[in-house]
């Protein structure tokens, strides 16, 4: 039986694997007719703290994210015809976009590309993209970008 998809949601971080991961959703949506949740999670986990120190540093932060979306909508609405839904929140990735996003917006099918990280990081901290596979209650399609 095949799957048809109506919320495909897009995690994006500025890395090349994540444009890569948003490229591909934004194919799927157009070939599916499904809405484009395009998300980035500004991580708390990076900075914990430091709002209440550096309020400068935490805004660019979430200017940096804003920006960051709203390239990726425009893109998406330049090459096709998707509903596109931006999202932005805070805390860690690895548990807000299983968990308390893609259940809040019904996301049928999570897109995320795949971590450049080594075998020794990946063992301390573990990847976004691993932990959005070990969490999410929906299909999860992880995406490697081209190697060059």
């Amino acid at each position: 039986m095949t799957q048809i998809y109506k919320r495909i949601l897009a995690a994006v971080d500025g890395s090349s694997e994540s444009k890569a991961a948003f490229q591909k959703a934004r194919r799927l949506a157009e070939r599916e007719g499904a809405e484009l949740l395009i998300c980035h999670v500004v991580d708390t986990t990076s900075y914990a703290g430091m709002e209440h120190y550096n309020t400068s540093f935490v805004k660019g932060l979430e200017e940096y994210s804003q920006n960051l979306l709203n390239e990726y909508k425009a893109e998406a609405e330049k090459e096709g015809k998707v509903k596109i839904i931006t999202i932005m929140e805070h805390g860690s990735p690895k548990s807000k976009i299983p968990k308390s996003i893609a259940g809040k917006y019904h996301v049928d099918l999570i897109v995320a590309g795949a971590a450049g990280m080594g075998a020794v990081e990946r063992f301390v901290l573990g990847s976004v993209s691993e932990q959005i596979t070990r969490r999410a209650a929906c299909d999860v399609l992880i995406v490697r970008a081209d190697k060059q």
